[in-house]
């Protein structure tokens, strides 16, 4: 019986012990980290929230990647736009130690008060803006519902883990993927090591959504106005400075309600696929059902701008336009509408 007894205690504290040494390790982890940074954010413990999460960090690495999304729209635009972008991204580089304080600024006010600002104040009108509250909302926001810990690797003294959010519109699972760091004791979040791939994905999503949504839209404005014909015609002054580009497009109404007014985007390519110029039109001379309608519409042509001395200078069998309907409004109050992103 004696035996049985402290075999009893030995095995108890072996499994207390065993318990004891888990609970250690647990502590010294990556999930427990976050658990504490959760914890800090709650009780609005800013103190204890920038133990766990490094706030400069990942506000810097948040600014270089969002440069870097900003940096891949570039390549759609001509060289004109390109340059301006340019000089944009260079700006917003050299205002990166104020963006990265407005940031950490916001992000302080937020754990201090679990509230996002809605716009951010700014106390100098020189001083750059950034907006947590709208990164947030691109991101998802509250619709994006956070799903667990999908995954936690350790690599030596870093460790990433990916954070599972499920998108309700786009009924897909995304994994926003943490860096952390190993601080000797605890572990500290560095960055947000994927964000403009999370925020790409997003964006390639929401042009299906948009794309889906238009495309019985898109089927009913053509069925409805009717684009016979567009011509292209050049013209300038007497010492050839003032150059325009003249459009005169011809529609008609196939539907069975009169239009009231409508918008439709100009598209100009070169024949090998190349795009000079895009240009909206709005209407608001009624055409009734049955009737031709349009007008002439003229583009001043930029001389630093090559799509536009290219669309001046090519006649028009050597170009491609083509015309998208984005809007009509019927007389009757309805309205065919396409729909834009973030809706």
């Amino acid at each position: 019986m004696k035996k049985l007894v402290v075999g009893l205690i030995v095995a108890f504290l072996i499994i207390l012990s065993a318990g004891g040494v888990y609970y250690w390790q647990y502590t010294k982890s990556p999930r427990y980290s976050l658990l504490q940074a959760k914890n800090a954010f709650e009780q609005h413990d800013l103190n204890n929230f920038e133990k766990y999460v490094d706030v400069e960090g990942i506000t810097n690495s948040l600014i270089d990647q969002l440069l870097e999304i900003s940096t891949e729209k570039e390549q759609s635009k001509d060289e004109w736009e390109q340059l301006g972008e340019s000089l944009g991204k260079g700006l917003v580089t050299l205002l990166k130690p104020q963006l990265s304080k407005l940031a950490r600024q916001q992000i302080a006010k937020l754990v201090e008060t679990g509230k996002l600002e809605e716009e951010q104040q700014r106390t100098k009108s020189e001083e750059p803006d950034f907006s947590l509250s709208d990164i947030w909302n691109k991101a998802g926001g509250e619709k994006a519902g956070f799903q667990g810990i999908e995954y936690i690797k350790k690599e030596g003294k870093i460790a990433y883990v990916g954070l599972k959010f499920f998108h309700e519109e786009y009924n897909t699972e995304l994994i926003l993927q943490l860096k952390m760091r190993d601080k000797g004791g605890y572990w500290q979040v560095a960055e947000l090591s994927n964000f403009a791939d999370y925020m790409k994905k997003l964006g390639e999503l929401e042009t299906k959504r948009i794309s889906e949504l238009n495309a019985p839209i898109i089927e009913e404005m053509k069925n409805t106005l009717i684009v016979e014909e567009i011509k292209k015609r050049s013209k300038t002054d007497d010492w050839g400075i003032d150059k325009k580009v003249i459009f005169t497009v011809k529609l008609r109404n196939n539907g069975k309600k009169e239009i009231d007014k409508y918008k439709i985007l100009l598209i100009c390519n070169s024949l090998d696929g190349k795009e000079l110029k895009r240009l909206t039109i709005v209407d608001d001379d009624n055409i009734a059902p049955g009737n031709i309608g349009g007008g002439s519409w003229s583009s001043d042509v930029n001389m630093f701008m090559t799509g536009d001395n290219l669309l001046f200078d090519t006649p028009q069998s050597k170009l491609k336009i083509s015309a998208e309907i984005q809007c009509i409004k019927f007389t009757d109050g309805s309205v065919l509408e396409l729909h834009e992103k973030g809706e």
